[in-house]
């Protein structure tokens, strides 16, 4: 099975590449950069390109079973429509193709405005997560609104909550839904719970979250 990464050249596009070779799948990402993907993984395939063009997403996706996206916005640009136009150039052309799977990851705030989380994360989304980043979420949310509506995509959006750089643990929870008190998960457990749902019919066409 072939998977193509949006997003490798991220912290937890990484750890999915490393996971996903382990695993046995061949695995194809697209990269502005190919250069720097191609250092870290020589025995993938790394296509040249962007997900604001079309065509070389194409090219990334022609061959490939299955898609996972970790992308985000980079930089200190207070606008960004990098899912409600990147996400959804991806899921547009999979379906052209008629390829069917895809898993974004996404901010849980931005999935839900009103997560089940603990007050003191509560307190710190309203004061400082969503006055400095409240633009990602608004983007993410119409992300949401257009690819509920993708009716030959068997997508998943996977909430995340912070994210770390400790080691994996290899223990975490997850849920087709609402998880109780989302916290925190590293990088590394999180690239191996997106990559453990791929296969997985239940998270179809469904929300999940996953956290410690």
């Amino acid at each position: 099975m072939k998977l193509c990464v949006f997003g490798g050249t991220g912290a937890t596009g990484g750890h999915i590449i490393n996971i996903a070779k382990s695993q046995g799948y061949d695995v194809v990402a697209l990269a502005r950069r190919p250069e720097v993907l191609k250092q870290s993984f020589p025995n993938i395939e790394v296509v040249q390109g962007d997900v604001f063009k079309p065509e070389t997403i194409k090219a990334a996706l022609v061959d490939s079973d299955a898609a996972i996206s970790t992308i985000g916005p980079v930089g200190r640009s207070r606008q960004t429509d990098i899912f409600s136009v990147g996400v959804l150039n991806i899921a547009n052309v999979m379906q052209d193709l008629g390829k069917r799977r895809l898993i974004v990851a996404v901010s849980l705030i931005g999935l839900d405005p009103q997560p089940d989380v603990p007050w003191h994360t509560k307190i710190f989304s309203r004061l400082i997560l969503i006055p400095v980043l409240g633009y990602q979420y608004r983007d993410t949310e119409k992300m949401k609104e257009k690819i509920l509506r993708l009716d030959n995509l068997d997508w998943t959006l996977a909430g995340l909550p912070m994210l770390t750089n400790d080691k994996p643990s290899g223990h975490f929870r997850s849920s087709i839904g609402r998880l109780h008190h989302p916290s925190r998960i590293s990088r590394a457990d999180l690239a191996s719970y997106l990559v453990s749902i791929i296969n997985e019919p239940a998270t179809f066409k469904q929300w999940t979250e996953v956290s410690w």
